[in-house]
């Protein structure tokens, strides 16, 4: 389960609301109590894709940013627990291509949909540990 304020879950789709229409990123911050991911803090990151018109499809968080966001996190006393997107003018379910670049087991991913500038629904996704897939995990808003 992915656990999250209204506030922060907000926040998650301002930011797909403003990269539309590319995708929009970023890292979820907090904690795993063994059951659920908990967020207390989402970092919008820019989406460094290298193709300009392939953004509306893929993102891509610079390393550098990812590596600096977690040092932030690890001063706070939190943890990358998720991933966030956004998918422009199409469903926030998981596609093959999110499930060939995911790498971590555990994490949450959290797809919002936008339409036409418009943030939508949002689904979260669990990677199977065999990486063969997504399961979506319920989301709790707090």
């Amino acid at each position: 389960m992915l656990k999250l304020t209204k506030e922060l879950h907000n926040e998650i789709k301002v930011h797909g609301a403003a990269s539309y229409p590319h995708e929009g990123c970023g890292l979820l911050l907090g904690h795993s109590d063994g059951e659920s991911n908990v967020v207390v803090a989402a970092r919008p990151l820019p989406n460094v894709w290298p193709v300009a018109n392939e953004k509306p499809e893929r993102f891509r968080i610079d390393p550098a940013d990812w590596r600096d966001v977690e040092l932030e996190a690890m001063d706070e006393g939190l943890d990358v627990v998720g991933i966030f997107h956004s998918h422009p003018d199409h469903p926030p379910v998981a596609s093959p291509r999110d499930v060939a670049w995911a790498a971590f087991a555990g994490y949450s991913y959290l797809i919002t949909q936008v339409v036409a500038g418009t943030p939508g629904l949002s689904r979260s996704w669990q990677l199977l540990p065999d990486r063969s897939g997504f399961v979506e995990e319920p989301i709790e808003e707090e």
